[in-house]
């Protein structure tokens, strides 16, 4: 078996401003993906010569990528000669663009649907495979289609290898003692919480309060808002100073959660270093709830040990959906990383191989396990820490890529949305900065 992991520190150069959300390394224990089988699988047969002796390397925004190990030790059962490493590349969406324009550029490489819409990504597109091609032979149909992302011509330049999702994670074992129910409409919300504050916890909801972390609360209303109206999403893609007013609703419903004390802000301020400082304070074990993704929740496992609070006490936990309407929650499907093949690889017809050999249900399913994150293939099956969204009627799954949001058009409503409950702007004064607003 031939593999490398590599860790790259590089100088960048003061171009872009954009940060990608690193997924956490792969939990363990009381969390576990579905493995979720799509029909009958069919087992991979070699297209190329298996003698084949040659170097793929991959890069992305990971500390470290086990589940990615685990398929290379697979594809090297096939192709023993291929040397696969993975170099995860600090500031990623910084540097990215001009690694591939490098003498060391990757073969493999992560890519967001974001980027797509960005001309400061235009140089990176330049380098991307189209792997929808019918000569590469790559089964995409073990994708939810609601998941691939094309560019205008049609081509998909990228496919994603898991999908995410926004809820809260829920100390199961507080809600038991104190006798609430996890709640399921947005009433039930600000009832647990009224009762978390009468008991005297810190805060109901620990969230970590920065803009781009508001995404996780709003997301639901504005994407569930915005599927229903195609003329609110080009208005709002077009930054139109009026499509300001359709953030209203969402910031009434922020308001109202700081005025009935759902947050805490003095207790979410104290976390200095995002997912991690979340989770680790999740687990001193006196927090009901806290406010995140899939991909942090699928690091809470690997930091369960680095806990001495739940080393000593041990508690059930899950990330359940958090919903501030009253119809029942939504899930909202969105694609989390995603791979892309660099067209000028020197390996290009290995590197094609390698994700021939990963679009296959069984693989996706085993690569989502082994992270602790959600398959992409169409059976969307939970369980262990995803179990609660099993729940969710398919009628109110939300397919965020399909539903045509910029991604300027759901910053402007993180920032208002953090700007109402920071107190730092009225709801009025929010809207009136709608199209105004960076991370």
């Amino acid at each position: 078996m031939r593999k490398s992991i590599v860790r790259c520190l590089f100088v960048l150069p003061a171009v872009l401003a954009l940060v990608l959300l690193a997924g956490c390394t792969a939990p363990s224990g009381s969390s576990e993906v579905s493995s979720g089988q799509t029909g009958e699988q069919k087992s991979f047969t070699p297209a190329l010569d298996t003698a084949t002796d040659c170097s793929l390397s991959v890069v992305g925004s990971y500390d470290n990528f086990e589940a990615l190990e685990a398929e290379f030790d697979k594809f090297n059962a096939y192709y023993p000669d291929v040397k696969l490493s993975y170099t995860k590349l600090d500031d990623y969406n910084n540097v990215v663009s001009t690694t591939l324009s490098s003498n060391n550029a990757p073969d493999i490489f992560f890519a967001q649907d974001f980027m797509l819409e960005s001309n400061n990504y235009a140089a990176l597109f330049e380098h991307t495979e189209d792997l929808s091609d019918p000569a590469l032979n790559i089964n995409l149909s073990c994708v939810r289609p609601s998941l691939l992302c094309k560019d205008k011509t049609g081509a998909c330049p990228m496919v994603p290898i898991f999908s995410s999702t926004s809820g809260i994670l829920v100390n199961e074992d507080i809600f038991k003692k104190e006798g609430i129910s996890v709640p399921t409409t947005y009433t039930e919300l600000l009832a647990a919480c009224s009762a978390f504050n009468k008991a005297g916890y810190p805060t109901p909801i620990l969230a970590y309060n920065v803009p781009s972390a508001y995404g996780n609360l709003v997301g639901e209303l504005m994407y569930g808002d915005a599927s229903k109206n195609p003329e609110m999403v080009q208005k709002l893609n077009a930054l139109d100073p009026s499509a300001g007013e359709y953030m209203k609703p969402v910031l009434e419903k922020v308001s109202n959660m700081m005025e009935k004390g759902c947050f805490n802000l003095d207790v979410c301020n104290e976390l200095k270093d995002g997912y991690n400082a979340l989770i680790l304070r999740f687990f001193e074990g006196d927090i009901p709830m806290a406010l995140c993704s899939a991909d942090t929740a699928s690091g809470t496992a690997k930091r369960e040990s680095q806990s001495d609070a739940f080393t000593a006490h041990p508690f059930s936990y899950a990330l359940h959906p958090l919903t501030l309407t009253d119809e029942g929650a939504s899930l909202l499907d969105k694609s989390s990383v995603q791979f892309a093949v660099n067209k000028d690889s020197k390996s290009l017809d290995m590197a094609n191989e390698f994700m021939r050999f990963l679009m296959n249900p069984q693989e996706l399913n085993n690569i989502a396990r082994a992270k602790h994150l959600i398959t992409v293939t169409p059976d969307l099956a939970y369980d262990g820490l995803y179990a609660p969204f099993s729940t969710i009627d398919s009628s109110r799954i939300i397919a965020t890529h399909e539903v045509g949001l910029s991604d300027e058009a759901t910053i402007q409503y993180r920032v208002a949305a953090y700007q109402v409950a920071n107190g730092e702007a009225s709801i009025d004064k929010a809207i009136a900065g709608f199209g105004t607003y960076t991370l």
